[in-house]
């Protein structure tokens, strides 16, 4: 039981109830020392006041703190609980008298009641004007309210030291008060996340938003580098299926590159391999020069339909080396550099296509979905949740989005992830302004914001928190991972790599020499020691990671036929029908009669029709 500086403590009356579990794992996988107490009679009251005194939070459900003061020195205890912790989060109102009356003692009459909203399309927002601890939501507004579990605050008489930091539809949700010696933190949810509930790869963070970034904004204020966190931020923005030509649809190379070098961001192009031999050695040349900042990675192989979302692995084995082989022949007779990090075509994959693109040497998969096509409800809340998903083994899989909506990204960053963006050619239809003005968004996010290329943000991805004795404690997601040591004195590192479950034969080698390791579940571990200014290249390697001798599939003449059709199919409705208003319209028409005749048995629409990639 935690009795210490970096111990949180939640609170509960008799057995706990599943949202004060769901209180306990949320700060577990923030990286708190976590557990549930029981206040079982009153001749526990001083030991409980005791442990509380000692800890650094106190989560506590309105449910708990009621049935204390019904006790016989209930409303004494209650006080004397609330006074002695340090930082307490209290959540779960109702709208009853017995919680509006410990509502108002403990925030000295500054929140009267909660009140339930009947409006589905009420919105949070976010204060911009305590970034200390609202961090990268700032300013935002956010939707996502469940009127069914969400509700608001009512005002009292507002004091000094009251501050909201959330509203929703216009009044306060999380609200933090100040009083003596101790910080009340109050959120108007009647429920917390379970991070162990199994969810849709597909699912949007931003619905748990209520959930979760209440609780983890007061955790991250009350114990800051002792839970895990990124000292700084890192985003690329993604252009998916462009080969290297001066201008593709609405993309023009040149242009691009004025708006980047005005806005200093970064931009990887999705580069379809099979376009290999079709490159303009002029537009090459932008590569080799602006390594830094614009950049190549691979999108698929032949980018034919679901081609990585087969199971056979010989055929992804052979599929992603021969995408490494002729980005490698492009490297040498362009001179352009390319990062081993894999863009899925449409979006999909199985998990032996991980696996697979690990034993080609992959740093990482980058992907709008983070279920495989050949599996369902095999993601925890906490796996989508984590800088990268590592539940199936292989690469990395981090997430992308559509530059659509800032909190997306806030949310990201917010948790320690990269912040990647992708869109398609179609995106600068009307030119390159929406991109300028969504990079200003970005950067306004996070003033610590690096633009780079997607293999070294996936080979850098890391979390790290304090540990009690010193030591700093990392979180890394890749099997190549640089450390270096920025501070003034030596410092003891214990690394630790998710996803390696299973895998004894792995090799571990820091700046090129054999290291120890250990294996903890599905973790491995390294503990290394850098002095001031050191930096430690970590490469992991074994079994998983060699190449099976020589391609064990090949194109074959008729497949390669049609991959000419396909892409050559994309390229011109790409280049001529979208860039053609006229065409365009025609176009989309007979897509919208092909989509009304395809349908499944049923009237449902059938896969074929679901696709929204008809050619590509």
């Amino acid at each position: 039981m935690p009795s210490d500086i970096n111990s949180v403590i939640v609170l509960c009356r008799q057995a706990p109830s599943f949202s004060e579990i769901n209180a306990r794992k949320v700060a577990e996988f923030m990286g708190a020392d976590a557990a549930v107490v029981s206040l079982t009679g009153e001749q526990d009251f001083d030991t409980i006041r005791d442990l509380v005194s000692g800890c650094a939070a106190l989560i506590v459900h309105a449910n708990t703190l009621a049935q204390i003061a019904t006790a016989p020195r209930g409303i004494e205890e209650l006080r004397t609980l609330i006074g002695v912790a340090p930082h307490t989060f209290v959540y779960g109102f109702e709208a009853s008298d017995r919680h509006s009356a410990i509502l108002q003692s403990l925030s000295a009459q500054g929140l009267l009641r909660v009140e339930a909203h009947p409006n589905e399309d009420a919105m949070f927002e976010v204060t911009a004007g305590h970034r200390e601890w609202c961090e990268q939501f700032s300013g935002l507004s956010i939707r996502g309210f469940d009127a069914s579990r969400d509700a608001s605050f009512i005002d009292g008489v507002v004091r000094d030291g009251q501050h909201v930091l959330v509203r929703a539809a216009g009044r306060p949700f999380f609200v933090r008060i100040e009083h003596e010696k101790t910080s009340l933190f109050f959120s108007a949810c009647s429920d917390l996340a379970n991070l162990d509930e199994m969810v849709p790869g597909e699912a949007g963070l931003l619905l748990w938003f209520s959930r979760l970034i209440p609780l983890m904004i007061f955790l991250r204020a009350v114990l800051g580098d002792r839970l895990w966190h990124r000292e700084s931020s890192q985003a690329c923005f993604i252009i998916d299926d462009p080969p290297l030509k001066r201008r593709y649809g609405f993309l023009e190379y040149a242009r691009l590159l004025d708006v980047m070098s005005q806005q200093k961001f970064s931009a990887s192009i999705a580069f379809i391999p099979w376009n290999y031999r079709r490159s303009c050695e002029q537009v090459a040349r932008f590569f080799s020069a602006k390594q830094a900042s614009l950049s190549l990675c691979i999108h698929g192989c032949d980018h034919t339909g679901a081609e990585f979302a087969a199971t056979d692995s010989d055929l992804l084995q052979s599929k992603g080396r021969l995408a490494i082989d002729r980005m490698k022949i492009q490297a040498e007779r362009l001179g352009v550099p390319f990062d081993e990090v894999m863009v899925f075509p449409q979006g999909l994959f199985s998990a032996d296509a991980l696996h697979a693109l690990q034993s080609c040497g992959y740093v990482a998969a980058v992907n709008t979905q983070l279920l495989p096509a050949n599996m369902s409800n095999a993601l925890k809340l906490r796996d989508l949740l984590d800088v990268a998903v590592t539940a199936f083994g292989g690469v990395p899989l981090f997430v992308r989005h559509y530059p659509r909506d800032p909190a997306e990204f806030a949310l990201d960053l917010f948790l320690g992830k990269p912040a990647l963006i992708v869109e398609h050619h179609g995106y600068f239809r009307n030119g390159y302004e929406e991109l300028e003005r969504f990079v200003a968004q970005l950067n306004a996010l996070d003033d610590r914001l690096e633009w780079r290329n997607l293999a070294a943000i996936c080979s850098s991805a890391y979390l790290q928190k304090l540990s009690p004795g010193g030591d700093i404690w990392i979180r890394f997601y890749a099997d190549r991972f640089r450390l270096a040591n920025h501070g003034a004195r030596t410092q003891s590192y214990l690394l630790m790599r998710p996803g390696a479950a299973g895998a004894s034969d792995l090799v571990v080698r820091v700046n090129g020499h054999l290291c120890a390791k250990e294996q903890d579940g599905g973790d491995l571990k390294i503990r290394v020691r850098l002095n001031p200014g050191q930096a430690a290249e970590i490469i992991i390697s074994g079994e998983r990671h060699q190449r099976a001798n020589g391609l064990l599939w090949r194109p074959t003449p008729i497949y390669s036929a049609k991959v000419l059709v396909r892409r050559s199919l994309s390229e011109f409705r790409d280049n001529c029908i979208e860039t053609n208003r006229v065409l365009r319209e025609l176009f989309s028409g007979a897509l919208r009669f092909r989509r009304a005749t395809k349908r499944a048995p049923g009237g449902a629409p059938s896969h074929e029709a679901r696709s929204q990639h008809v050619v590509n």
